[in-house]
């Protein structure tokens, strides 16, 4: 691929030109809602529910509170704040109705609902693109109400599952652009310091802004069929310029060591694409195979693995064809504009990681035995692992919806967590539907009051709202108390039912089934990424042996940092340090795509290293010699490639939402342990002890890398 691109050059710069205009000017067109990402009982029971007609209208409150002592709300109140709000939203074409006042049991909180006019084309996210606007005429009317009122503490909010999603939404948002525009230029000083020269720096930063881009177009095609979930950007965002900066890095670093050697340009470009090349081919392969795994599990993590698989599988098309190109192009100038204190710099330092794996290498048995013992210390959280999705105390509190909510909630407190219990059964089994959820609302008490059974006009779906015993929404207790609903009252409801079906739903249910058919997925998806992983590399070193030591290890690395993200996040210790709630738990869907993100990401510097061990084996050295200098030559750049990717994804641990900042927080971490502890440790120790057998077998003769061989390098890469 880049002998043709080399011959090719204007044409591939004109394809790589058309794909990034197609992927700016494209936009996702549909995401996925909660509903569709549902599973199990509880998605049952809401497309029940929904066939039949149920619907609730959605709902705004508009709260009118007290921020200082002193005496109530005035007598009255109610119809005053009614009053105002009803003038302040007639003519808002999202506000349906104005619902009557209510003041809270200590009369300095009055709350007044809007029912919300949604359009049914665009559902729910109508009512989020628009609610912003209403919130707007809420705010407005708090100096009239102050005056009205005759006090100067009157504060006025809004809040409701649209405003809660246009607000944090926003605020996601925001983070997010921010996180990206701080990344590129913290990518660009560690490039600058690992290259020295200004344009040697930008061809990588390059690179991986255009596997990004082209990759999100990609997406935005994929979402005009398929909705794609909205954690997918950010995905592919915080991959493809980990991976298009590292690959890119990786050819670049190869190709100025063979110029150094004497090679002329286009063969040292050629020379770079066959051995630091080859190594991103089988990398950027078996980080698409993961990512892929999430295929297995389905669901929300499709969208993820097709929006990951497509940056990686970018990115490693740009090494191959685009980079060699603009390597030919810039020459010698690749090295331009070369930093003051670094003029003349040009031999290969040895980084202190590089000057471990040499230790280690030379003492492979206590090295293997302290690394391993090293992690495996870490990945002790691991055994106490829980999982659940963040609810309304894991909101950022800063923001004044999320206040809003926290007054309302304190005003009004509700009778806690609660299901939907709905049965369809054929019309002739209407009473007797009917009869059973009665008998439900009875046996639940004073909790259930006011819950009355509901039927829909064929008479063959019918739902009762019943209290759970749990007082929280999420979390084991609340599973707890879904599985004590459906163990005692679905078998009684179904016997005494004539061909009924029943089915628990509701919010915590939903939640409960989510968080659980993420964790069931996980074993599936873990065996379908080592068993590919497996193979791929097998094929790619010829090394069985080889290709067991890599799914061994990289599956330690995964497990050590999947333990510090447990001891992290299900504890409080660490939440003034990194700005979050903690909900006890980590969140349901982070296990699975840390460890296929993991996984693959670990192979760009063990495939990097084994390839560099590889070469100094073909070249004849013996393997103590082999491993050493092949660990060392190719530490510096792995350093340089592990600052870029810790850089980015520390800065994704900045943002507020919960499972973003978990993510950040845990591929920082692990990146910093494969490139140190793995890379620097235990991998060379395991090469040494393999001997040749950990070098596999070269399916074409290798080439020597360093500048002491000039003349293989140069008649290697004529060959090539």
């Amino acid at each position: 691929m880049a002998r043709w691109s080399l011959r090719h050059r204007g044409l591939v710069v004109v394809a790589w030109l058309l794909l990034l205009v197609a992927g700016a000017a494209a936009f996702a067109s549909g995401t996925t809602t909660s509903d569709e990402e549902g599973v199990g009982d509880s998605q049952r029971a809401a497309s029940a529910l929904e066939a039949a007609g149920f619907s609730e209208p959605l709902t705004e409150t508009v709260v009118v509170s007290l921020t200082g002592g002193g005496a109530a709300l005035p007598a009255g109140a109610e119809a005053v704040v009614a009053d105002v709000v009803a003038d302040a939203h007639r003519g808002d074409d999202l506000v349906r109705e104005v619902g009557a006042a209510a003041r809270s049991a200590d009369g300095r909180v009055v709350a007044v609902p809007l029912v919300l006019s949604v359009d049914p084309e665009a559902g729910y996210s109508d009512a989020v693109d628009r609610v912003g606007a209403t919130v707007q005429r809420t705010g407005a009317v708090e100096e009239e109400l102050r005056e009205r009122l005759g006090r100067s503490d009157v504060v006025v909010g809004q809040v409701g599952s649209a405003s809660v999603s246009e607000e944090v939404g926003g605020r996601l948002e925001r983070d997010l652009h921010r996180a990206e525009l701080v990344s590129l230029p913290i990518t660009l000083v560690v490039l600058l310091l690992a290259f020295g020269s200004v344009v040697s720096a930008l061809v990588p930063l390059l690179l991986g802004v255009a596997a990004v881009v082209v990759a999100l177009g990609a997406s935005a095609l994929v979402s005009r069929v398929h909705p794609v979930a909205e954690e997918a950007t950010s995905l592919t965002v915080l991959i493809g310029l980990a991976v298009g900066v590292d690959y890119a890095l990786f050819v670049l670093h190869r190709a100025r060591l063979a110029r150094r050697a004497g090679l002329p340009v286009r063969e040292a470009v050629l020379l770079a694409t066959r051995t630091a090349g080859h190594a991103v081919v089988v990398s950027g392969a078996t980080v698409v195979v993961s990512m892929l795994g999430m295929l297995v599990a389905g669901g929300l993590y499709t969208s993820l693995a097709l929006g990951a698989a497509f940056v990686v599988a970018v990115a490693v098309l740009a090494s191959a064809t685009l980079l060699p190109v603009l390597l030919d192009v810039l020459g010698g100038k690749v090295d331009a504009l070369r930093l003051p204190w670094r003029r003349g710099a040009g031999a290969e330092r040895p980084s202190p990681v590089g000057r471990a794996a040499a230790a280690a290498s030379n003492r492979p048995v206590a090295s293997l035995a302290v690394g391993v013992l090293l992690l495996g210390v870490l990945a002790v959280p691991l055994t106490g692992l829980r999982t659940g999705l963040p609810g309304d105390d894991s909101l950022p509190q800063g923001l004044p919806t999320v206040q809003t909510l926290n007054r309302l909630t304190d005003a009004f407190p509700s009778q806690g967590p609660t299901a939907d219990v709905v049965v369809t059964a054929p019309a002739s089994s209407a009473e007797a539907a009917r009869g059973a959820l009665a008998e439900l609302v009875d046996l639940a008490g004073p909790a259930a009051d006011g819950q009355a059974v509901r039927s829909s006009a064929d008479g063959r779906t019918h739902v009762v709202t019943v209290p759970l015993d749990t007082p929280a929404d999420s979390g084991p207790e609340a599973d707890r108390a879904v599985d004590a609903l459906r163990a005692n009252v679905v078998p009684r409801v179904e016997a005494a039912v004539p061909g009924g079906e029943v089915s628990v739903g509701g919010g915590v249910a939903a939640g409960s089934d989510v968080a659980r058919w993420m964790v069931d997925r996980l074993p599936w998806v873990v065996g379908f990424v080592l068993v590919l992983t497996f193979v791929v590399v097998a094929v790619a070193f010829r090394s069985p042996l080889l290709a067991l030591v890599t799914v061994l290890l990289n599956t330690l690395s995964c497990a050590a940092a999947l333990g510090v993200v447990a001891a992290v996040f299900q504890g409080t210790w660490a939440e003034g340090l990194l700005a979050f709630t903690s909900i006890d738990a980590v969140v349901a869907w982070l296990p699975v795509l840390m460890f296929v993100v993991l996984f693959g990401l670990s192979m760009d510097y063990h495939v990097l290293v084994v390839s560099s061990v590889r070469e100094e084996f073909a070249a004849g050295r013996p393997p103590a010699d082999a491993v050493r200098v092949g660990v060392a030559r190719s530490a510096g750049v792995v350093t340089s490639a592990a600052a870029v990717m810790v850089a980015v994804f520390a800065l994704f641990g900045t943002l507020s939402e919960l499972g973003l900042k978990q993510l950040g927080v845990g591929l920082a971490v692990a990146v910093l342990l494969d490139a140190t502890v793995v890379r620097g440790l235990v991998l060379p120790a395991a090469l040494r002890l393999m001997g040749r057998r950990g070098g596999g077998r070269p399916g074409r003769p290798a080439v020597p890398a360093q500048g002491g061989a000039a003349g293989a390098v140069r008649g290697e890469a004529v060959d090539a």
